[in-house]
């Protein structure tokens, strides 16, 4: 996937990840817009780690990889992830970080799981984290 840049931010989510539709419909609604009428992200929210927190984040993505389930949703959630590290001038390393990366840590197993499916930069990210909280690897758990 290409980096995701504050432009293509919505229209790339929709594409990659369409069942987020449900969720950005009710985002919509809130400003009287139906998802057809959006273009940006900025019509629905003030950044983007809040609207990715209420359409992907918690709606979707943790709840997928506390319970192990939908690896489908779970790979292509992470591939985002990895394009919104790659973001031009980085910026929006932070919202993939603080939306997607660090609620990673939930739980010991919740972590194994994002260690197995991240993709290489974001599993580093996965990794400094889990070295900074002093959270003893499992052997398992890819590098």
């Amino acid at each position: 996937m290409h980096p995701i840049t504050s432009d293509n931010l919505y229209t790339t989510l929709l594409e990659r990840l369409p069942e987020v539709l449900p969720y950005v419909e009710t985002a919509a609604a809130r400003h009287n817009l139906r998802p057809a009428d959006v273009t940006h992200w900025e019509q629905l929210n003030t950044h983007p780690g809040t609207l990715l927190s209420e359409v992907l984040a918690h709606p979707l993505f943790l709840p997928a990889l506390s319970e192990d389930r939908d690896h489908d949703l779970l790979v292509r959630t992470f591939a985002f992830v990895e394009a919104l590290l790659d973001s031009p001038g980085g910026y929006l390393e932070d919202t993939a970080y603080y939306t997607f990366i660090e609620p990673c840590l939930k739980t010991r197993e919740t972590l194994g799981r994002a260690m197995t499916l991240a993709l290489p930069r974001t599993r580093g990210e996965l990794w400094k984290l889990a070295e900074a909280w002093n959270i003893t690897p499992d052997p398992a758990w890819p590098r």
